[in-house]
């Protein structure tokens, strides 16, 4: 089983600000690449999906890997991370405004927020996207008023179709 690689974001990000270690959160984590890298990189990783599929190929590929991983399978429309336990949240390709509230709460502060998705753009090239699960442009700083933004964007990604914010809990 090959793992995939994590998202470039992730690790540039991670490199740049020398965060090494922590406890970490990856919400709708998929197959789990991006938390087996974190694990690999030093942190404490709880990772959620609700996909009992991708959650048994990402705990084959952390075995593989030679890391641990807390993996939960949880619909993110009801689950809640506890409170101010974590040092990052990272959350690719995956869009549930619901839960921005309860990715605050759960940052220490300080903690720090690595977040890629679709905006509108993904229109363009996919009419039959759901809307619903797309960003508007400039959707995200508005969503984090008050953090310490780093950067973000709403053209990232090889379609051109993504936005990101990397910020920090005051």
């Amino acid at each position: 089983m090959h793992v995939r690689e994590p998202n470039p974001l992730l690790v540039r990000i991670i490199a740049e600000q020398v965060l090494t270690g922590g406890h970490a959160l990856d919400v709708a984590c998929g197959i789990g690449q991006n938390a087996i890298w974190l694990a690999q990189h030093g942190f404490s990783v709880d990772a959620v999906d609700i996909s009992p599929v991708a959650l048994d190929h990402a705990r084959q590929a952390a075995v593989q890997a030679g890391v641990t991983v807390n993996f939960i399978q949880a619909d993110l429309d009801r689950w809640s991370p506890p409170l101010e336990a974590y040092d990052l949240v990272i959350g690719f390709r995956f869009l549930n405004r619901r839960l921005w509230p309860r990715i605050k709460t759960a940052l220490r502060p300080g903690g720090w927020l690595v977040y890629q998705t679709f905006n509108l753009h993904k229109l363009r090239p996919d009419s039959n996207f759901p809307r619903e699960y797309l960003l508007d442009v400039g959707e995200l700083p508005l969503a984090f008023t008050g953090w310490n933004i780093l950067e973000g964007g709403d053209d990232d990604g090889p379609s051109r179709n993504q936005s990101w914010i990397v910020c920090q809990k005051p």
